[in-house]
């Protein structure tokens, strides 16, 4: 069963109980590795399913087992079915590579995903002895650059998202002399806003107005409002989640700091009713600006969005008052996600290995996802599918993020 784990606007848990994310992937752990992969092309992630925060790696495997599900429903790929093995490592770093190890040696899976983005960083120099394709639920620009021939990134990294917001700040709303600031936890995931806020200003000569870590088990931030507003900041870069992002509006506002916060991609991982449900939450959430590389599950302009909702509607028996409580968080990312490995295995030929599908998403050009992405290519010395991302606001009356505008180029 996937149990969504946070609460509603009105404090009371809501439940989910849904078919994909209790998908086929975990009952593949019993399957006999050797007997599987003669049966079946097989995906694996070592994901997290137990922590507080596992809402990330369970709503990526929804996503990704939805599509396998069309995919298998209309043949597989070369005659055979397409599935997703999944282990709990619990974002434990050394779970994660033990994992790696297993799925190459023992499971025979064509591709893998892990969680974290300290996992990626341990995980990329040992990939040349793997030989798998590896991609994170976490987009790190460092994991994809510089180049190397096994890790990819199917989305635009974390650091886009930063010089997208910065870029907004300066050209679109037009201060030249911001005092923009970063809220970050010092693992590698904050880090990697952190460099990326420093890099973006100093494009526009400009220091970081502050630099303030806030640590992923607090739920707290007047300390770190309080440091903001000391600074003078009027802007605020924030590497964190949706929880994170619903503390910070609103002790921003109880320390009296009127700021732009600009979130980036896992800040929007909940609806905006943890925002919403705060006091005050129609005004605080006029600050909120989110940044993020992959299409909502509500913008139902967006043809790919249109058959991912079909899709999860069939699978799932729901309504589409009901979307959000499927589609939320990570469900977006692991069902492209899914697309492309499903893309390159059918390049990859009817006897394919890890190496003939790296070899095979190398040839990836402007692989269309419908819109839910911009065009993905990848070849030997480009290992991110793509540099735009898109700006949201929150809709207060509908309860979800909607687009400013359309795809916005990094350069």
């Amino acid at each position: 069963m996937f149990r969504k784990i946070f609460p509603s606007a009105g404090g009371q848990p809501r439940t989910l109980i849904g078919a994909l994310a209790a998908s086929a992937a975990i009952v593949l752990g019993a399957f006999n590795g050797m007997a599987a992969a003669q049966e079946t092309h097989r995906f694996a992630i070592a994901n997290d399913l137990s922590g507080p925060s596992s809402y990330h790696g369970k709503t990526f495997a929804a996503g990704f087992n939805t599509y396998l599900h069309e995919v298998n429903d209309a043949g597989g790929v070369n005659g055979k079915k397409v599935e997703l093995l999944q282990e709990n490592a619990a974002r434990d770093v050394q779970k994660e590579l033990g994992f790696l190890r297993k799925f190459a040696q023992q499971d025979n899976a064509l591709a893998a995903m892990m969680v974290t983005t300290d996992g990626l960083f341990a995980a990329k120099p040992l990939m040349e002895s793997i030989k798998l394709p590896l991609m994170g639920v976490g987009v790190p620009e460092l994991a994809s650059n510089p180049p190397t021939p096994w890790v990819f990134n199917i989305f635009a990294s974390y650091q886009d998202t930063v010089f997208a917001a910065i870029d907004y700040v300066f050209n679109t709303i037009g201060d030249k002399d911001p005092k923009i600031g970063v809220v970050y936890p010092d693992v590698q995931f904050g880090l990697e806003a952190l460099r990326a806020t420093e890099l973006r200003m100093q494009k526009y000569g400009k220091p970081v107005a502050a630099k303030v870590v806030m640590n992923l088990r607090e739920t707290d931030a007047t300390t770190q409002m309080l440091t903001l507003k000391q600074a003078g900041v009027k802007y605020v870069i924030v590497q964190l989640a949706g929880a994170h992002i619903a503390a910070i509006l609103r002790d921003a506002a109880k320390v009296g700091l009127d700021v732009t916060v600009f979130g980036t991609t896992q800040t929007m991982d909940r609806e905006p009713d943890l925002i919403l449900s705060q006091p005050g939450g129609q005004n605080l959430a006029k600050n909120f600006i989110g940044v993020g590389p992959w299409a909502k599950w509500n913008e139902t302009s967006v043809p790919g969005i249109i058959a991912m909702r079909a899709a999860v509607k069939k699978y799932e028996k729901i309504e589409d008052a009901k979307l959000g409580d499927v589609m939320y968080s990570n469900f977006v990312q692991g069902y492209v996600n899914a697309m492309v490995l499903v893309e390159a295995l059918r390049k990859a030929g009817p006897n394919p290995t890890g190496e003939k599908l790296r070899d095979a998403m190398n040839q990836l050009r402007n692989f269309d996802t419908k819109g839910i992405t911009p065009p993905i290519s990848f070849g030997p010395d480009r290992r991110k599918g793509f540099s735009a991302v898109k700006l949201y606001r929150i809709n207060t009356e509908r309860k979800v993020y909607e687009p400013i505008g359309g795809w916005v180029t990094v350069n």
